[in-house]
């Protein structure tokens, strides 16, 4: 099955010998990875599920500030967990599910339903009811399934770790429990929270896609906004992306990517990490050399692309591989997503891309 551009992101064109035609079997090696800011805009919890305190892992404070440090820390399935779920949720509301195999085709809405439960996939969810064939399950992967074995993810996310002091970023808050009469209760509960305007830095890797699975991704990224411990205790966050990069291997370490920040900070006479809260603005000023020190021993083809005020910083000393068009490539596919009926066209023809494959390894 060839990819055909389903999504009509022209922009991405010129960078089309960093994605898969097709879906492939055996790897490729082929990275476009998302460069991001994750930011807390209210309070949140980072805590595996059961656990009273929040995630912190004590580290080296910089790659050239020696001193430890203890820093929040956002694991994996906090940030991947969500973002699957916002891609399940779209393809639910945008008429993907349910779906069925006829005679090598794909059918999709009063079409499929018509067909035997056998034949039909009504639904899928994590974790376990992930059907294995869908767009999802074909780029996060999944575990062992009846049936149908699993799949490698192709969408890599490592722990990102927080830029300050975990002391520094965290608020210790007491509630109490009112009933539905409106009674306070005498029952006081507290948790630590992680205070709103919290930055951490993180890149998603993503190798062997097809052009459109990767938009299907930044469209994931764009739209999620709860993250952290589930239930009632999710914090808004947002997703800042600042450069996509096209490599034939990996960039660098979400840790290296904070500790070369707090470099970067630390070296700021206008900052002050133990006094002052950072802002967007203080990241976006050291973003694009902090990037540029973490690949500049790069040991393989790299192409970074980035917006217009970034390469500006570089002056006259602009790296030649460093590119203007982020900024269009982000457009583009917010218009997508804003268009209900190329959505609903795009997640469709995307999936039975999915489908079509993963019915042709399992025979």
């Amino acid at each position: 099955m060839t990819n055909n551009n389903i999504a009509q992101i022209d922009s991405l064109q010129e960078y089309s010998k960093s994605f898969v035609s097709s879906i492939p079997k055996t790897p490729m090696g082929k990275y476009a990875s998302i460069i991001m800011l994750r930011e807390t805009k209210s309070y949140a919890i980072f805590t595996t599920e059961g656990g009273q305190q929040q995630d912190i892992e004590r580290t080296q404070a910089g790659l050239t500030h020696s001193d430890p440090m203890d820093r929040l820390v956002m694991f994996k399935r906090k940030q991947v967990a969500p973002e699957r779920r916002t891609g399940k949720a779209l393809m639910r509301q945008y008429g993907v599910f349910p779906y069925a195999m006829i005679n090598d085709r794909v059918v999709y809405g009063e079409e499929a339903k018509k067909k035997d439960k056998t034949k039909r996939k009504d639904d899928c969810y994590l974790t376990a009811g992930l059907c294995g064939h869908c767009t999802d399950c074909m780029t996060y992967g999944y575990a062992a399934i009846e049936g149908e074995g699993s799949r490698r993810s192709r969408v890599m996310t490592d722990s990102c770790f927080s830029v300050r002091p975990y002391a520094l970023i965290q608020k210790g808050l007491k509630f109490n429990v009112i009933d539905e009469k409106k009674q306070t209760s005498s029952t006081i509960t507290e948790y630590d929270y992680t205070s709103p305007q919290v930055f951490l830095p993180a890149v998603v890797t993503t190798v062997d896609l097809t052009m459109d699975e990767f938009v299907y991704i930044l469209i994931n990224l764009m739209r999620t906004t709860r993250y952290g411990k589930e239930s009632s205790r999710q914090g808004f966050m947002r997703n800042h992306i600042l450069a996509v990069a096209f490599s034939d291997m990996e960039l660098f370490s979400n840790l290296e990517f904070s500790q070369c920040f707090y470099d970067a900070f630390e070296s700021d006479t206008n900052i002050d990490l133990l006094k002052v809260f950072l802002s967007k603005k203080n990241f976006d000023e050291h973003a694009p050399a902090v990037i540029q020190n973490l690949t500049e021993d790069f040991n393989g083809r790299l192409q970074i692309v980035t917006n217009s005020d970034y390469l500006a910083k570089f002056g006259n000393s602009q790296p030649t591989n460093w590119t203007d068009g982020l900024d269009v490539i982000l457009s583009q596919t917010r218009n997508l997503s804003k268009d209900e009926s190329s959505l609903t066209e795009f997640l469709r023809q995307l999936n039975t891309q999915s489908v079509t494959f993963a019915r042709s390894i399992s025979k």
